[in-house]
This record gives C-alpha cells, sequence and structure tokens, in this order.
C-alpha cells in the first residue's frame, strides 16, 4: 500500500500524559453515530454545560464522575426495585455481564462491588498503554480495545455484536466511550426497551436530551415505581409532545432508536420523520392552530389507539395516511341529523398548510382541485337526497370507478343548468391528470373528496334520506377509511 494512503493514528504526548489532556480541544467530538451524539450531549447535560464543544477536562471528568456515582449507588442494593437499584434494573438492558451486574453479584460484599465498578469507569492512567489505533468513531487515539458490555447494540441483530473469537473488539477514545456510558440518560426505559431520539438538528437534540437527562435522574432517585401500562405507540406520542413544545424551526430529521442490549432479547428499530412532517407538527402548537390541532387529532383515532397516538406513528410510518385517516373520519361521522360534519370546515386550514408543506402538493394545483371540487358539490347538491352523494364516495373506493364517474356527470355538468360564471367542462384535463395520472393520484383524489365535504359544508346542504341510505353511506366510509390507511377501519 502507498504511504499515502497507510491508516494513521495522530501522534500525541509521550508516556505519562493523561489520556484525557492529550486529546486537546474540544475534547468531545461529535461524529456520525446517533448514540454518540446523543451521549456527548447527554455528557454535556451532566456537566452542566450547553453543547459538548463547551466540555474541559474538568468539566468532563465532573459528568463522568457523576455517572459512576449514580452506578455506586447500586452496591447496596439487592435487586433494583430496591433504594438505589435504578441502575442495577437498567443496566441488564444496556451492559449485559458488566461489573455493575455479575453472575456472582450475590456473593459481593457492596465493597466489592464498587471496587468493580469504579475499575471498570476509570480514566485511563496515561497514553503509555494506548493500543496505537484510531478511534472507530471519531478517528483520535483510542485508549483501549471495547465490546458488547460498553457498546450498544448500533445495528440490526442480524449483523453481530458480541466481538469474535481472536478479535480484539472496537478501538475507542475515552471520550467516545463516555458517551456511549451518558446515552442512556437520555433514554426513556420501559418494557425492556430504550427509546431514543436523534436529530442533526443540535439546537432541537440539545432540548430534547436536556429534558430527558432532567427525567431519568429524577426517575433513578426515586427508584422504580410501577405505574399505568403505556399506552399504544407511547414512544412514538412522546416524541410529537418533545415537538410541539420547541419553539424554534425544525433543521432536520429526527429518527427514533428503540433498543435493547440485553443477552436474552437484543434488537434495535429505527424510525424517521422527515423534517417537513416534523416542522408541520411543530407548526400545530401555534395558538391559532391549537384548537384546530385537537380536531385533527381525533380524526386520527381507533376504537383500539387514541388519535394523538396514532398520529405520531402515522407521522413517521406512514404520513401520507393522516390525510386519508381525516377523510375517512369525516364521512364515518355522517348522521342522518348532520350530513356533513362541522369538522370539515374547521380542518380546512390544516389539512391546506399539510397538503403544501408535508406533501409538498403544488399550490396551484391544490387551488384546481378546490375548484373542482366546488363545481362537484355544486353537481351534487342540486338533489336533496343523499343518492348522488352516495355514488360519488362509492366512486372513490378502491373497487369504484371515479373516471366513470366524472364521465357520466360530465354530460349532467355540460347541459344541465350550472353556476354562473362556471366553465362548461367539469374534469379539465390538467384536473384529469392530478386525479388519474400524476404519481401522487392517490392523494389528489383524497383531497378532492375533502376538499367536495368542505364545498358541501359552506353551502349549507343538508338532504333527506332513509336511515338505510345513511347506513350504506358509513358503510362506503368505513371502506374508503380502510383502502387508503391498510388499517382496520373500525
Amino acid at each position: 500500500m502507498p504511504e499515502s494512503e497507510e491508516e494513521t493514528v495522530p501522534a500525541g504526548p509521550g508516556a505519562g500524559t493523561s489520556a484525557v489532556e492529550a486529546l486537546g480541544t474540544p475534547l468531545v467530538v461529535l461524529t456520525s453515530s446517533p448514540l454518540q451524539r446523543v451521549g456527548a450531549f447527554a455528557l454535556a447535560c451532566l456537566a452542566g454545560v450547553t453543547h459538548p464543544d463547551e466540555l474541559d477536562a474538568t468539566s468532563f471528568r465532573q459528568a463522568v464522575g457523576a455517572m459512576t456515582a449514580d452506578l455506586v449507588m447500586t452496591t447496596t442494593a439487592a435487586k433494583p426495585t430496591d433504594e438505589g437499584g435504578f441502575w442495577l434494573g437498567a443496566s441488564y438492558a444496556y451492559w449485559p455481564n458488566s461489573a455493575i451486574n455479575p453472575t456472582a453479584r450475590s456473593r459481593q460484599s457492596p465493597a466489592q462491588r464498587e471496587e468493580l465498578i469504579r475499575r471498570w469507569r476509570a480514566e485511563p492512567a496515561d497514553t503509555a498503554g494506548m493500543p496505537g489505533v484510531p478511534c472507530t468513531y471519531c478517528g483520535r487515539a483510542a485508549c483501549g480495545w471495547f465490546g458488547k458490555v460498553d457498546i450498544p447494540l448500533g445495528a440490526s441483530v442480524a449483523h453481530r455484536n458480541t466481538t469474535a473469537p481472536g478479535h480484539q473488539g472496537t478501538p475507542l477514545c475515552y471520550p467516545c466511550l463516555a458517551a456511549l456510558w451518558a446515552f442512556p440518560y437520555a433514554a426513556a426505559l420501559f418494557g425492556g426497551r430504550a427509546a431514543v431520539l436523534h436529530s442533526w438538528d443540535d439546537a432541537f437534540l440539545a432540548q430534547v436530551t436536556r429534558a430527558a437527562v432532567v427525567s431519568t435522574r429524577r426517575t433513578a432517585l426515586l427508584g422504580w415505581v410501577k405505574g399505568p401500562k403505556p399506552g399504544p405507540y407511547a414512544r412514538e406520542l412522546a416524541v410529537l409532545v418533545a415537538l410541539r413544545g420547541y419553539g424554534r424551526p425544525i433543521r432536520a430529521p429526527l429518527e427514533l432508536l428503540v433498543l435493547s442490549n440485553s443477552n436474552k432479547d437484543p434488537s434495535l428499530v429505527s424510525q424517521e420523520m422527515s423534517q417537513p412532517v416534523a416542522e408541520w407538527l411543530r407548526s400545530t402548537a401555534r395558538s391559532q392552530n391549537r384548537s384546530t390541532y385537537r380536531v385533527l387529532a381525533a380524526t386520527q383515532a381507533t376504537p383500539q389507539v387514541p388519535g394523538e397516538a396514532f398520529l405520531a406513528k402515522r407521522a413517521f410510518s406512514r404520513p401520507a395516511a393522516i390525510l386519508h385517516a381525516a377523510v375517512g373520519h369525516l364521512l364515518k361521522r355522517i348522521t342522518a341529523e348532520v350530513l356533513i360534519p362541522p369538522e370539515a370546515l374547521t380542518l380546512a386550514p390544516l389539512v391546506y398548510s399539510y397538503c403544501h408543506e408535508v406533501l409538498t402538493l403544488d399550490e396551484k394545483d391544490v387551488e384546481r382541485v378546490r375548484d373542482l371540487a366546488r363545481r362537484v358539490a355544486a353537481l351534487l347538491s342540486r338533489d336533496d337526497r343523499p343518492g348522488p352523494f352516495r355514488d360519488f364516495i362509492r366512486a372513490n373506493t378502491r373497487a369504484g370507478d371515479l373516471h366513470n364517474w366524472f364521465r357520466s356527470k360530465g354530460v349532467d355538468w355540460l347541459v344541465l343548468p350550472r353556476p354562473q360564471d362556471s366553465p362548461p367542462v367539469l374534469l379539465p384535463v390538467r384536473d384529469y391528470r392530478l386525479l388519474f395520472e400524476d404519481e401522487r393520484s392517490r392523494a389528489w383524489r383524497r383531497l378532492l373528496v375533502f376538499a367536495v365535504l368542505e364545498a358541501l359544508g359552506e353551502a349549507g346542504w343538508q338532504p333527506r334520506g332513509s336511515q338505510e341510505e345513511l347506513r350504506e353511506l358509513r358503510d362506503l366510509a368505513d371502506t374508503v377509511s380502510a383502502d387508503d390507511t391498510g388499517e382496520e377501519a373500525a
């Protein structure tokens, strides 16, 4: 290999120099690893500084010392539910086979346990014993080789999470190692899994990490308290709450990591929320949007899952389903007394901002669809029976034929009296292409249904029909909801 391509380790001071001081400044370097980044911000919180860049040798050692002191508190606890036993219980998910939970723990005295913990977390005495290789994360001089005891599961279990026979492990510098020790302070642990929120937006990451560290330290102080079982999608909901409580624009996507490093059931699941979705959800906390947000959240509910929790889940997994679920909810709200739910008018500002900001639908095309919806609404409201409206909804189901519906109704629009200044063509070519040829045709068609409901609501349309006809319409609404979200419509 040519000399210029050889991997080199930055030269450091000679033997006898502290492994921490030898690294220079900044002491803690943010890397491409989400867990290392979260841990770095957790270290900053433990040290009482705002950003990892502000950590110097003194504050860094203060943070590491605080973590070690928390672990030492477990030495007098026989089990996790005893006083001081929080980190003992958490250790099985984070640091299996470590000095805090050895097989022989029950036969050790508190003093022996403390000695093992302090030895495990001790700072390297000097640079003399360093392996002479770069840190896997930051590229600076590593202080040693490390394995599962210190390194959390950072990839799928399809990848080996233990040190292979004959392999020395993963080289890490002491600050990156300490960051991996610190990330559990920024995690929410329940059900044997730790949930960690990461973002490349440092300002947001700093705020949510600070809040998580405070919460974790409070829980550790109070001990394990058996509370109510978390509801569906509790982790995703916690992210949504954090987003809506943030006062600045979100500049990067969010990543929710749910992991366990345990020996029995190691796992890692990662979900990403795009920046446009995150920023749109954050904007719903503005004063002018708060009441509308509550209505939107209610439209996402199922009998099994509360609306806000399902909104949070869909924001991660299927953002387009938010619009589809809202339309399905409105259709299912149809009754003999209120055929067009008032929510159709209330939701309009958020729905259209969602189309612009999240689905990135062109604003001019959105207005075209709204104009088309007004023409469709004018056609449907000519009849005070629910039948024509029912046929329109049926045409919008997966088994329906919206194209044929427009072809049939286009003739009615042309030959029958229509509103003044209305164009003679019901479905112009550009509108046709949006509904049937665009790569996001399904979103355009659902937006059309919503806009038709909005237009009928604005017109005050209240047809008269039998209960049987209205029940059929509700059944169709269930079908529309199931078609769009891929979830049960009950």
